[in-house]
Formats: C-alpha cells, structure tokens, sequence
C-alpha cells in the first residue's frame, strides 16, 4: 500500500510498499506551512522535479547530496542541478515520452502545459519543457503527477493510455510571494482541475499547491468532486484534501 505525505504546495513524500522513497518536487526549508523540514526527512531514493522553479525544486540539490538521491528532471532543471553541485551521474534528464527507470521506479514524462525557466550562476538564462509525470510503482499503483500545468484536452488521451489510479493535482495558486502579480487564477480554476481530474479517469484525485487547505479554491475542487459523484457514482474521482503533513494511503492495489 502506497503512502502519500503532503509537504505543503507541491511536495509529495511517496513511500511505496517495499519502502522506496519518491520525493517530489521538494520546496520545504523555506515553506513556512511545511510540517518538517529536509533534515527530518527519511533518506530519498527518487527525487522527481517537475520545472524549475524555486517552489518545486529549491531543497533538491541539498537533499540528493545528503542522501546520494538519483534525480529525474528536464534539460534545464538539470543543469541548474549541475551547477548548484548536485553529481551528473545523479541526475537522469528527460523529456516527455521519454520513460526512465531509477531506484525499480518507472517514470514516464508528459506534456505539462507550464514554463521552466532558470539562471545559472554566471548569469545564463534557459528555458525548456516543464514535466508532468506517470509513476508506476511496485505494487502496480499508477501516479500521475500535474505540475503546474494548465488545462488541455490531451489530459483524456494521458487517462486512456495510462490508467492513472491516483492524481496529484494543482488546483489554486497562493498569492503569497510578494515578487509575484496578483494573479486571479492559479494555472487550472477549481472547475478545470475537477475537469481534469474526471478526465483522467482517477480514482482518487489529491488536490496541491497551496500551504492552507482552507483557501476557497482548494475547497471548490472538493465540492466539484463531490458534486461529480452525486451525480455520476463510483465513476467520478474522490477528493483528497490534506493538511501538510497529512498521509493518505492508497487503499487498493491494482
């Protein structure tokens, strides 16, 4: 059974049953809603960055060089990782349908419809493909990971071909980084997460990228969920809503 720690916007802490460790997109030390931080964290196998922004990969380099973690990244993000002291044999560079393997875990990337930009040290800018991805786990679990991706149709073809039994869904943005626009939306309305979500054909649909689960949109997805069910039955995804720190566990083995 497959245990999914929430660490507050889009950290994930994915413990498989034979006891891999898969991080995903770690922004913990300076999350101040995060319910640890990286030196309280279990030894990582996998860690997974999906772009290259600071809130999805900003404590990678210090925990794979603690812990000797192998890496799945873009072009971009990997030389970022490079420059920042992270070993090249760590760190395995993909792009979407490209299926690697690290630690027994099989990864598939996918289209995320989101930017990746970063600045090396001497000032170079780079930009590449921001990465979703399908995570297929021992017991057979599939994961799909959204990113910060926005809404596009192909997410039904993604549900098709891979069957994804849990999503890890962005669903708002928190207008908490005084640097950033007022943004009225995040990359996907609750509306069009749910869309996604039901799409995808989930079985269950845990919502992120937020640091408070209270935040209206956080709590529109849910009711979208819910109201899906109400009317579709076991064929609508079921929401998952956590605090940060809080596990959910995947409860059938597919």
């Amino acid at each position: 059974m497959a245990k999914f720690q929430f660490l507050g916007f889009a950290s994930f802490l994915i413990t498989t049953d034979d006891g891999t460790t898969i991080l995903i997109d770690p922004y913990i030390d300076d999350n101040p809603k995060a319910p640890l931080k990286t030196d309280d964290l279990p030894k990582i196998d996998l860690i997974l960055v999906s772009h290259g922004a600071f809130d999805h990969m900003k404590d990678t380099p210090k925990i794979a060089l603690r812990d000797g973690s192998k890496i799945i990244c873009g072009g971009e993000t990997m030389n970022l990782l490079i420059d920042q002291g992270v070993p090249k044999e760590q760190i395995t560079n993909s792009v979407w349908g490209l299926t690697v393997e690290e630690c027994g875990i099989r990864v598939r990337p996918v289209v995320s419809m989101h930017r990746s930009s970063v600045r090396l040290s001497n000032g170079t800018a780079m930009d590449g493909f921001s990465l979703g991805f399908i995570i297929y786990l021992p017991d057979g679990t599939r994961v799909y990971n959204a990113s910060d991706t926005a809404l596009f149709s192909d997410m039904k073809l993604i549900g098709e071909l891979h069957k994804p039994h849990v999503g890890l869904m962005n669903v708002t943005i928190e207008n908490c980084f005084d640097f950033l626009p007022e943004f009225l939306t995040g990359e996907m309305t609750p509306y069009e997460a749910a869309l996604a979500c039901q799409w995808l054909h989930l079985d269950y649909a845990i919502a992120c990228h937020y640091a408070d689960k209270d935040n209206d949109d956080v709590r529109e997805f849910e009711r979208l969920l819910n109201l899906m069910r109400d009317q579709n039955g076991a064929e609508a995804p079921k929401p998952v809503v956590l605090d940060p720190g809080g596990i959910f566990e995947y409860p059938v083995k597919k």
